[in-house]
């Protein structure tokens, strides 16, 4: 029963602390009562040395275990008993006046030196996934055990969400490039405002937190006016500032632009004595039901959480249930916009979107019902219709002419990161009996943010059943390079949002050209979406761009449409 209370990464630490201190008893022992002494096993002779070799190098490889099992407690344990081996070996010298065991101790160096690089390497790691790539501050990971521990304290603090205002229209102007430069000074400017005792987090996109640390009212003197409320700090940085936008070669200052930023923040206060009733997720959700509020008043730039505020997730309910309706009711429907070869127009396939149209007609954009989905598990539910309905109805076709033609599918991240997906996929491919390898599900780069062990491991079992996978909206994610050489990705689909100025805008076009250069080097293929000219087509022709997807060749189409189409290819 005892051993129930253990994980498995804990036996197995200690299996190889107690074996590894076991090795330098043993070796330390057979040198002092049988150093000259050979062991006789069947027709092999072990003289005492290469014994305590092989115990020395099987200690080596216990103490890196050790670090790859638990690298903080393992490099401190690891280094420990290596020491302890370098002493015992030391005692031989010394005592016996032996340099037998010489080797030993570089051997034992080595050790040492192997379990620092190891252990640095991990920390690292460890730091950049709690950090912000661009800004280089805390992300959403450290959010969450920061505010945990906050919580778990019961100590009373304010929770700041600010955000820039319209930066997809900045990034969509000025490229991703000023975006990100716009971001870092965005952070040097919220960190000012910070005191000792505060954190400031980059949450996704242009959101920041902000953790202010409040005065226990037990010890809160009422003459100490030394704390400066969250809502006077802020007020201070909210203002509107002009940015100015670099040249592209930092030389030509008639280059530079200005770029006028605006930020607007929502707080939430976290009483002590209601700590049980909070958690991580809930404050955000508050601060950022604040934060929504400023957007309904341009006057306002600030709002701290109030219990009205609730009432705003109203809108968020009955998007809730049109969704419910829409499912149960088969209200959605699916269009298909086309996707060709760049150079010789040939139809690739199809990517799939969804619709919604209400009995009296209406149809509902899915930019109303999406978000809504996203923020619970229907979007998972909305993603299984899809992904349904597509392969039902393209399984007659492909079935009936043999050509290829690949069906795209967009999954949400809260769907690719869950546990049983790949499942679910097999699933549906065996009832519906539609082929695997026409079959491409899309994931965004935010698909790797909080779930990355499942979604890669999800991906994995999706390519060995066949189904290829495309990486959307890339260039406006911040995944290191290093993760997505990693992944066995069949598409990189360049974002709408850097096609737009490709013609007015060279730093955006040498982007793009690096993006494209950059997913042939991953053996990937290419498509931009939202080719909307034959400029923007021309230029993704010039710079080797394998597929476009937009409305220079073909808009979303309904599902007869887009049969003849196929069928016109075919």
């Amino acid at each position: 029963m005892a051993m129930n209370r253990f994980s498995k990464k804990q036996i197995g630490f200690l299996l190889c602390v107690f074996f590894s201190l076991l090795g330098s008893l043993l070796s330390y022992y057979i040198g002092k009562y049988y150093d000259d002494t050979d062991f006789v096993l069947g027709n092999f002779i072990l003289p005492s040395l290469a014994i305590q070799g092989i115990i020395s190098s099987s200690r080596s490889i216990l103490c890196i275990l050790m670090v790859l099992i638990a690298y903080r407690k393992g490099m401190v344990t690891a280094i420990i008993l290596t020491l302890l081996a370098l002493l015992f070996a030391f005692l031989r010298i010394v005592r016996f006046q032996d340099f037998s065991s010489l080797p030993g101790i570089f051997n034992i160096v080595f050790s040492i030196i192997t379990i620092a690089i190891i252990y640095s390497f991990y920390k690292k790691s460890e730091q950049n996934s709690r950090t912000d790539f661009i800004t280089g501050l805390r992300n959403r990971r450290s959010y969450v055990e920061e505010v945990s521990a906050v919580i778990s304290h019961e100590k009373p603090f304010c929770l700041a969400c600010i955000e820039v205002e319209d930066f997809k229209e900045l990034n969509d102007i000025f490229g991703i490039q000023i975006g990100d430069y716009i971001l870092e000074r965005i952070a040097k400017k919220l960190s000012g405002v910070l005191s000792k005792n505060d954190i400031i987090f980059k949450i996704t996109g242009a959101t920041y937190a902000i953790l202010f640390a409040l005065p226990d009212p037990a010890h809160h003197h009422a003459g100490d006016d030394s704390f400066v409320p969250p809502e006077t700090r802020l007020s201070e940085v909210l203002n509107a500032e002009v940015i100015k936008i670099p040249a592209a070669d930092n030389t030509d200052k008639t280059l530079e632009r200005n770029c006028t930023v605006t930020l607007c923040a929502g707080l939430a206060y976290a009483d002590a004595k209601k700590a049980a009733t909070y958690n991580a997720s809930k404050i955000l959700k508050n601060a950022e039901a604040a934060l929504f509020a400023t957007k309904r008043n341009p006057d306002c730039k600030l709002c701290v959480f109030t219990e009205e505020m609730e009432n705003q997730e109203q809108k968020q309910k009955e998007a809730e249930f049109l969704i419910k309706d829409s499912l149960e009711n088969n209200w959605f429907y699916l269009v298909y916009q086309p996707q060709f070869t760049t150079g010789e127009k040939k139809l690739r396939g199809f990517e799939t979107l969804i619709r919604c149209k209400k009995p009296d007609g209406t149809i509902v954009s899915p930019g109303y019902f999406i978000p809504a989905a996203e923020k619970t598990s229907l979007i998972m539910k909305i993603d299984d219709y899809v992904l349904r309905r597509a392969m039902t109805e393209f399984k007659p076709i492909l079935g009936s002419t043999g050509k290829d033609c690949i069906i795209s599918i967009n999954v949400s991240a809260k769907n690719i990161g869950s546990k049983n997906f790949a499942d679910r996929i097999k699933a549906m491919l065996e009832e519906t009996k539609f082929p695997p390898k026409n079959l491409e599900i899309e994931i965004t780069e935010y698909s790797f943010s909080d779930s990355m062990e499942t979604t890669v491991e999800n991906i994995n079992l999706l390519k060995a059943l066949g189904v290829q996978i495309a990486l959307d909206d890339f260039g406006t994610g911040y995944t290191s390079i290093a993760k997505l050489m990693k992944l066995p990705i069949n598409l990189l689909k360049i974002d709408k949002s850097l096609i737009d100025d490709i013609e007015s805008n060279s730093n955006v076009m040498d982007m793009v050209d690096s993006v494209i250069y950059m997913g042939h080097i991953m053996n990937c293929e290419v498509i931009s979406e939202g080719v909307e000219n034959e400029k923007q087509l021309e230029l993704l022709k010039k710079h080797n761009c394998d597929f476009i997807q937009g409305f220079v060749w073909g808009k979303p189409k309904s599902y007869d449409e887009a049969k003849a189409l196929y069928n016109e290819q075919s």
